[in-house]
């Protein structure tokens, strides 16, 4: 009887250090600093370096940008890469605007293996208010080079919150999503969403995190029909790379959540009411 005893109490302090694991991961069980300087556990690191190179963005919005407002103000554009290198730091690189069709390189050095978001913003004046693009290391990498797309961007950034913003040490959250299968997101995404910009990120990011994720929430969200009509803005568009702007009295969909819109202006913000007209109505204009 003592010896069935012991080896109970073998089993239940397994299955109680099992759960303690399961439960640590993306904050279930509320433990965990959140600390983006992890990593050290992982280590020895083998590393490999990558070139990254940056999408182009619609060859309309990009005119618009860099154009005069209507202010006669003259924006900049330029390259914001931000990744996680092999130590588990968040760096960022500028890199200049050469152009609508000119590709920006970068060397970058990555944990070999390891799934690794790079991000890459095209910002106005510095600032990153426009979603990135985006790729996976090794998912999107081909010999030497990875490069980042706009559909990817969404991908890139869900792996990104969940190894910097989720209340666990980055090591554990590391550990979950070399499991995840983020080829299969990729492709799943592209299938389902022609509106990147539409898509719930927060919401993909908590489904792997609570290991129950589906494809099903790689929806956009619900949007309406109707012509952009405004006395003091030539146009406006989505802050997603990859759009094309709308002028005013073209044709063009609105969710109806507040949306940051680029525009002639600079940037605002615009609501669809679901009113007996279906206006559109510009709530306050972004700092």
């Amino acid at each position: 009887m003592k010896t069935f005893n012991y080896f109970r109490l073998i089993i239940r302090t397994f299955w109680a250090a099992f759960a303690t694991l399961i439960l640590a991961s993306c904050g279930g069980g509320g433990g965990g600093s959140g600390s983006v300087s992890s990593l050290g556990g992982l280590l020895p690191i083998e590393t490999e370096t990558c070139y990254v190179t940056t999408p182009e963005p619609n060859a309309e919005l990009a005119a618009q940008l860099l154009a005069p407002t209507d202010s006669g103000k003259t924006r900049s554009l330029s390259w914001n890469v931000k990744y996680l290198a092999p130590e588990g730091s968040v760096k960022t690189l500028w890199l200049g605007f050469g152009g609508v069709t000119q590709s920006e390189t970068v060397a970058l050095e990555f944990a070999k293996n390891r799934p690794t978001p790079v991000l890459v913003y095209l910002a106005v004046d510095g600032h990153e208010d426009i979603l990135p693009a985006g790729a996976i290391y090794p998912v999107n990498k081909s010999g030497s080079t990875l490069t980042a797309s706009w559909l990817n961007g969404t991908s890139a950034q869900v792996l990104f919150d969940i190894l910097t913003k989720t209340d666990q040490p980055q090591k554990d959250a590391q550990h979950l999503c070399n499991y995840f299968n983020w080829q299969k997101l990729q492709e799943e995404f592209a299938k389902r969403v022609d509106e990147p910009w539409l898509v719930d990120r927060e919401a993909i990011a908590a489904k792997i995190c609570t290991g129950k994720f589906s494809v099903t929430v790689l929806k956009e969200e619900k949007a309406y029909e109707d012509v952009f009509q405004s006395d003091t803005l030539e146009w406006v568009c989505p802050a997603y790379g990859d759009a094309k702007p709308v002028f005013t009295g073209e044709l063009s969909h609105f969710p109806l959540s507040k949306k940051i819109y680029l525009s002639s202006r600079g940037f605002v913000i615009i609501e669809k009411k679901s009113t007996s007209k279906n206006g559109l109505v510009i709530t306050e204009l972004a700092e």
